[in-house]
C-alpha cells in the first residue's frame, strides 16, 4: 500500500484547477468535483483516509495509480494529496516536482484567462520558444 503525501499548494479557484488539469492532458471524465470531500482509493480499489474535493480517479492517473485528491481547506486554497507511488520516492515520479511545476504554470495560465474574459477581454495565447506561455488580451 502507497503512502499519500501532503503538498500544499496555493490554488484558490476550483474551475482554473480543473482547466489546468485537462490542459496538462488529464481525461476530463476521470476528474471528479465535490461539493462535500470524498475518499480517495489506493491502487487496489481499497479506501484511504485522505478526502478532497477535486480527484483525478487512480485509473486515469496511471497503471497501478492511487487516486490524486485535491483537499480544499478552509482559508480557501487546496492541499494536494499524491501517493509516494505516483510522485516517485524522491519526487521525480510521473506526478513529482516537474508535474507539480506544469501544473502551476497552467493554473496561472486558466486563471489569467478566466478574469481576462469576465472583464470582457477576448484571449489568445502564443507559446513561446523557451516554454513560457503568453497571453494577448483584446477587446
Amino acid at each position: 500500500m502507497s503512502h499519500y503525501s501532503e503538498v500544499q499548494i496555493e490554488f484558490r479557484d476550483g474551475a482554473a484547477l480543473v482547466a489546468a488539469l485537462v490542459r496538462l492532458g488529464i481525461n476530463p471524465e476521470g476528474i471528479k468535483v465535490h461539493k462535500e470531500s470524498q475518499p480517495l482509493y489506493g491502487y487496489q480499489g481499497d479506501k484511504r483516509e485522505q478526502r478532497a474535493h477535486i480527484i483525478i480517479r487512480r485509473q486515469y492517473v496511471q497503471a497501478y495509480a492511487n487516486d490524486i485528491g485535491f483537499e480544499r481547506l478552509m482559508n480557501g486554497t487546496y492541499r494536494v494529496w499524491i501517493s509516494d507511488f505516483d510522485r516517485g520516492t524522491d519526487g521525480q515520479g510521473k506526478y513529482g516536482d516537474a508535474w507539480l511545476g506544469r501544473l502551476k504554470q497552467a493554473y496561472g495560465v486558466e486563471k489569467a484567462k478566466a478574469e481576462a474574459r469576465k472583464k470582457g477581454y477576448r484571449v489568445t495565447e502564443q507559446k513561446q520558444d523557451d516554454g513560457r506561455i503568453r497571453l494577448i488580451c483584446r477587446r
